[in-house]
């Protein structure tokens, strides 16, 4: 996807889902993963309308997630989420 090759879209989104899944289910919450779901769903149909990639920026919200969960850093996995979510809010409506 970083090379602009989306060929590999489905699989993109099917990944995506997972990692965010984990990080979710991680906190033992019952309620949380279906709230993701439901959420996930309906920002993915925004995303699939304006037909781009965050490239690198998305990339790097993921590696920073993915280092604040490995750390237990509860503060900065919250952080990056935030920044995570944002920018994609961002990107989607500046595309609009």
């Amino acid at each position: 996807m970083l090379t602009g090759d989306d060929s590999q879209k489905e699989d993109w989104k099917r990944y995506d889902w997972e990692f965010h899944l984990a990080l979710i289910e991680a906190c033992g919450s019952r309620n949380l993963p279906s709230l993701h779901a439901v959420l996930f769903d309906k920002y993915l149909r925004y995303q699939v309308l304006v037909l781009t990639n965050r490239g690198q920026a998305a990339v790097q919200e993921h590696k920073e997630m993915f280092d604040a969960a490995l750390a237990r850093d509860i503060d900065g996995a919250a952080r990056s989420l935030q920044s995570h979510i944002e920018g994609g809010l961002e990107h989607t409506l500046a595309a609009f």
